[in-house]
């Protein structure tokens, strides 16, 4: 009543929702009661304004005071008893006629009705045509039980068989296999047809089918409260957490396939795959007893990029996968002129060793071939240094810094205030600089300066690597695809390759069109680095020395620089592919108009139009893959899965640290001291 009295003197109108709740009166002497359904509020809160929080608190007063109403309000009188504010609040000031506001209700997925089944009507299989009654029994809000069932024959009546009329019968096509209503009276006489919802079954099957059309959704993560929201919602059954993961579990499946049946479906898919894309490799790996392996698949559109238009570096990782059969993802990414990650093939093995990483890299080089300058980028796992060394001999391997940064500080505390010490040092050009910064790091943090020269500065440092890195110093374009699989991981492996081929085909289209619309020679990102470094070197004086070199007055060192060659003494033209300050400066004293065309042709605009120019095909449904006719494809069988082990040894007679107290399990059953719940014997009383 305080908030009706305050909204009346408020200069805009305000809305209040109300929820009145009718008592049950029970007849006494003659009087006579109805029941009143109650009215729900939903979403009321959602439907203020929000423009009190703009007003200044000097407007309190003036709320307070004055109106904006079209009729006058009667004044309140002064409260100054208890009778006097119960009197004030029995008769409340008139409110505004204002319009009637919506209710916003809460978001939820509409439900979409099954088909009602009615005679005639012909179902491909037994267990089509009960899953068909089971949806038809949730949503009418009623309950059926078995009276016959075999294979030519199914009747169904009400649970109410005394009271209700309500029947089905099914009967068998031939030898098909199919069922046909034969007779269905569809009119209930039972006087409890709508039972509580409490009542009402639903097993996992059923919920997995009603939720299907939701999961297909992408534009929803579909959580399990969500589900059980839904579902009480749309079809007023109480279902619990489990169930309803349960039943996103076999609505998974009925989307992507089960696990074990993926792997058979794997050489199809592949098949088709190369297909629909021309030059596309893929290859799957058996035992004896043709139990898969390992896989790998290389989009011909990929590899042809990664060929002709991409910097000779690959980054590859590996990623666990998390779905019913575990295993191993391999992974190889290149980059385009603006650094974007272009997944260039993948793999999925059992584990990370020198075998399945010699298996995979001998694949990728089956793709790609022999590249002259090849880079490969990892972290220090040791089996992807011997597979790098055994498939690729002259390529070079060079280590990511972020994780050995994180192995220095996990060696020494102190680097989290020397981060960027050690990165100022990865980036060095030249041994010079090096060496200097090395002396600086060694002195701030020794321990983990000495892990560094274990390793060799030719593995990490930009100024000894013997190859050509192009400032790529981490493995971050491969965690990236790694983060962005993270659900995907848990699909079967058909689900995870076609995720992958689903989402590289979306970044092609995406990137191609941004690609056709940028008209400077330079990719966007390049063309920003050379003009922050033009702009660095505006006033730095050049003097020529003749056949082309020029000295470059820099206030620092004072580099010589080769400008037909494209060298400079600072080494960052040659290791970054892109034209160094003293290059810039030296292009402005000759007076050229533009100094993009001095990069490299990977940064260029032409090689990013020409990177994503191909599309990549989906293999389509697997009702409509090609199956070859001269031979039959391979056939593959899911992998054993291990048992699992007896877990973790206990700790329970371990000898206790000094000074530490045991403490005495207690039952959360019967609050006994001594055991546990898992061991608990007691007998519980009855709580009905």
């Amino acid at each position: 009543m305080c908030y009706l009295a305050f909204a009346a003197s408020v200069n805009r109108p305000a809305t209040i929702f109300v929820s009145v709740h009718y008592p049950v009166v029970q007849q006494n002497q003659g009087s006579t009661s109805a029941g009143v359904p109650e009215i729900e509020d939903e979403g009321a809160e959602d439907e203020e304004d929000g423009d009190e929080e703009e007003e200044s608190e000097e407007d309190d007063d003036a709320y307070c005071s004055t109106g904006n109403s079209t009729e006058t309000q009667p004044e309140s009188p002064p409260i100054t008893s208890y009778a006097g504010r119960n009197d004030y609040f029995a008769r409340p000031p008139l409110l505004p006629d204002v319009d009637e506001e919506p209710i916003v209700e809460e978001e939820h997925v509409p439900y979409a009705r099954s088909r009602a089944i009615s005679e005639a009507d012909v179902f491909q299989t037994k267990q089509e045509m009960i899953l068909a009654l089971s949806l038809k029994f949730i949503e009418e809000s009623f309950q059926f039980k078995v009276k016959r069932s075999s294979k030519t024959r199914y009747e169904a009546i009400c649970i109410y068989d005394t009271h209700c009329q309500w029947r089905m019968t099914a009967v068998s096509v031939g030898s098909t296999g199919m069922f046909v209503v034969r007779k269905i009276n569809d009119n209930h006489t039972c006087s409890r047809m709508q039972l509580h919802s409490s009542h009402r079954q639903a097993n996992r099957r059923v919920l997995g089918h009603i939720i299907v059309p939701q999961l297909r959704d992408s534009s929803r993560t579909l959580r399990g409260k969500d589900i059980v929201t839904d579902i009480k919602r749309n079809l007023k059954v109480n279902i619990s957490y489990w169930q309803a993961w349960r039943a996103k579990a076999a609505a998974l499946c009925m989307i992507n396939g089960s696990p074990a049946e993926s792997f058979t479906r794997l050489p199809g898919y592949f098949y088709n795959l190369e297909l629909h894309n021309p030059g596309t490799i893929t290859r799957i790996r058996t035992d004896s007893e043709r139990r898969f392996t390992m896989c790998f698949a290389a989009f011909g559109t990929s590899i042809r990029t990664f060929q002709r238009n991409l910097r000779p570096v690959v980054v590859i990782d590996g990623a666990h996968l998390k779905g019913r059969y575990l295993g191993t993802m391999f992974l190889a990414v290149g980059m385009d002129a603006n650094n974007r990650c272009v997944p260039i093939s993948f793999g999925v093995g059992r584990s990370e060793n020198n075998e399945t990483w010699t298996w995979f890299l001998s694949m990728f080089k089956e793709c790609v071939g022999d590249i002259e300058g090849l880079v490969f980028i990892s972290d220090r796992a040791a089996s992807i240094k011997y597979a790098i060394e055994t498939v690729f001999p002259t390529s070079h391997h060079a280590l990511c810094c972020r994780h050995l940064m994180m192995n220095v500080k996990a060696r020494d505390k102190r680097v989290k205030h020397q981060k960027k010490m050690f990165w100022k040092t990865c980036r060095a050009y030249t041994a010079e600089t090096f060496e200097r910064r090395m002396l600086c790091l060694r002195a701030a943090i020794p321990d983990g300066a000495s892990v560094l020269d274990e390793l060799g500065p030719d593995k990490w440092s930009n100024a000894y690597f013997p190859g050509k890195r192009y400032n790529i110093l981490t493995s971050n374009h491969a965690e990236s695809v790694n983060a962005m699989s993270r659900f995907a991981r848990k699909l079967p492996i058909v689900g995870l390759f076609d995720y992958f081929r689903e989402s590289q085909q979306e970044w092609f289209s995406e990137r191609r069109k941004v690609a056709a619309k940028w008209n400077g020679v330079l990719a966007k990102i390049p063309e920003q680095i050379v003009k922050r470094r033009k702009i660095k070197s505006a006033n730095w004086t050049v003097r020529e020395i003749g056949y082309g070199r020029f000295e470059v007055i820099d206030l620092k060192r004072n580099p010589t620089v080769d400008f037909y060659n494209s060298k400079c003494e600072c080494m960052k033209w040659q290791l970054s592919g892109l034209p160094c300050s003293h290059g810039i400066a030296v292009a402005n004293y000759v007076r050229l108009p533009d100094c993009n065309h001095l990069a490299e042709e990977y940064f260029k605009t032409i090689k990013l139009q020409s990177t994503y120019a191909e599309v990549i095909q989906p293999a389509g449904p697997p009702e409509t893959w090609v199956v070859p006719s001269d031979y039959r494809l391979m056939t593959v069988k899911p992998p054993l899965i291990k048992p699992k082990g007896p877990g973790r040894w206990g700790d329970h007679n371990r000898i206790p640290s000094v000074g530490e107290d045991r403490t005495t399990p207690r039952c959360s059953r019967c609050q006994e001291y001594g055991h546990t719940r898992n061991l608990c014997t007691a007998n519980i009383p009855s709580q009905v």
